[in-house]
């Protein structure tokens, strides 16, 4: 007896700190990084997977092989049900981004591309227009492509481009909040406030992912502002390259029909190009 109970019986902590054994007294070999790959590539051959087959597959208990589906499907990864699991929407496997990568590693990440989508989204901006510009790194190069122009009133809660654009000729407005390095966003109710008493022409959304649930980001702190700048547009546009596409992050921002636009450098694959199509979104490929 330890602690008031049997030292026989293990406790949820016991098991968590103990990794390499399940409830059931079976040895686990197999990671769990693996493992879930693993699950996530059964759905390529079948609609529906069950406890017992993973189980056998991955010679591991079927408490383990909950605790797994479980996980994936509050990642969004699968839908569970009873006895298995199925997979989630039509896209079978999208592939889910845990942290965000350091702001500098993404900016290196196809540069070329992102730079074309700019240029692209910047024909968008008519004359005299108020416009949102949101954070990342495609919102930033897009920054640089507008910042000759002194037509525009832009609004941002993004320190990077608002420093860009100061050195140009327009105006800008810094939305004012908590400042959350290393992206140098500045967030809060108090910039989600801030956007509720204007209307803006157009606002240009950064975005993690795409699939056919919606548009992705990894911090639900920027999320909050996405969300309120697209409340106070005309028209949303989304800067997103093609190695997003299929790509899921932490905090959904807004599903497909909320969306006016999305520019990208090549053609989505057919089943999201057909959700975007059902929902009116126009596509535009950079040249």
């Amino acid at each position: 007896m330890e602690n008031g109970r049997p030292s026989d019986i293990k406790s949820n902590a016991d098991l968590e700190a103990n990794p390499g054994r399940d409830g059931e007294g079976r040895t686990e070999r197999v990671p769990a990084a693996l493992r879930h790959a693993r699950i996530i590539a059964s759905f390529e051959n079948n609609d529906f997977v069950s406890i017992a087959s993973l189980a056998d597959e991955l010679g591991v208990s079927g408490m383990t092989v909950r605790r797994d589906l479980d996980l994936l499907g509050k990642r969004g990864l699968l839908e569970r049900t009873h006895g298995g699991a199925v997979a989630a929407g039509p896209l079978a496997a999208p592939t889910f981004d845990e942290d965000e990568p350091p702001f500098e590693q993404r900016m290196r990440r196809q540069a070329v591309e992102k730079s074309s989508i700019a240029a692209a989204a910047a024909k968008l901006v008519a004359s005299g227009e108020s416009v949102g510009l949101d954070v990342g790194t495609s919102i930033l190069a897009l920054a640089s492509a507008l910042a000759p122009r002194r037509d525009l009133r832009v609004f941002t809660n993004n320190l990077r481009v608002s420093m860009l654009m100061a050195e140009g000729k327009s105006t800008v407005y810094i939305l004012g909040g908590q400042v959350r390095v290393p992206e140098y966003s500045v967030i809060g109710p108090q910039a989600v406030e801030g956007l509720k008493s204007h209307f803006l022409d157009k606002v240009f959304i950064g975005v993690s992912g795409v699939d056919a649930n919606g548009f992705y980001d990894y911090s639900p702190e920027d999320t909050e502002v996405k969300r309120a700048f697209i409340a106070s547009a005309g028209s949303v546009i989304v800067l997103c390259d093609s190695s997003k596409f299929g790509r899921r992050a932490l905090s959904r921002i807004v599903p497909l029909e909320k969306v006016s636009v999305l520019v990208t450098d090549a053609a989505p694959p057919a089943d999201l190009a057909a959700g975007l199509n059902q929902h009116g979104v126009r596509i535009i490929v950079a040249a």
